[in-house]
Parts: structure tokens; C-alpha cells; sequence
């Protein structure tokens, strides 16, 4: 049976540096290499087919600071498309 912070007969070892650092530029370069196209930008808000319907500002002012919340509401008119099921394709 092995013992305390052995598996298998071997001990175990924490990752390095190194290895943190392998992993790391592992990670970035698949990403550069992935082939999916990017996600599209958001739609203008602008383009008639949204509209605001409420907004909320609230702030505070803590000596030299005011922190400040805008919440926005708006409708969004998103039809499906006609061939669909009405569900909707994840993103």
C-alpha cells in the first residue's frame, strides 16, 4: 500500500514553475489557433429594432468618489427564423 503522498509507489510532486508556465503558453497558443470564428458584435441598439423602455440611475458619493449604477431595460424584437422549430441555436 503506498504511503502518505505516494500513488502508486511513486511520490507525488507538486507542479513547477515550468510546468505552470508550459500549460499557460499551452493554453494561449491553441487559442490563437482555433479555427471558430469570433462572436459577432452586438447590434446597434439604434437599429429600430430595440427600445428602451426603462432606466435606473443610482449613485453615492463617498468624499472625492461618486459610484454610480445605470440599469437599462429594453425589448429586443428578435423573430426566428421561419424554417426553425422555435428553438433557438446555442451561441
Amino acid at each position: 500500500m503506498p504511503g502518505p503522498g505516494e500513488q502508486g509507489g511513486k511520490p507525488s510532486r507538486a507542479p513547477s514553475l515550468l510546468d505552470n508556465l508550459e500549460g499557460f503558453l499551452r493554453g494561449i497558443r491553441e487559442g490563437l489557433e482555433d479555427d471558430r470564428p469570433p462572436a459577432p458584435p452586438a447590434e446597434d441598439p439604434t437599429d429600430g429594432k430595440s427600445r428602451e423602455v426603462g432606466r435606473r440611475v443610482q449613485e453615492v458619493r463617498r468624499g472625492d468618489y461618486v459610484f454610480r449604477r445605470t440599469t437599462i431595460d429594453e425589448v429586443v424584437y428578435d423573430p426566428l427564423d421561419a424554417d426553425s422549430t422555435g428553438e433557438r441555436p446555442c451561441q
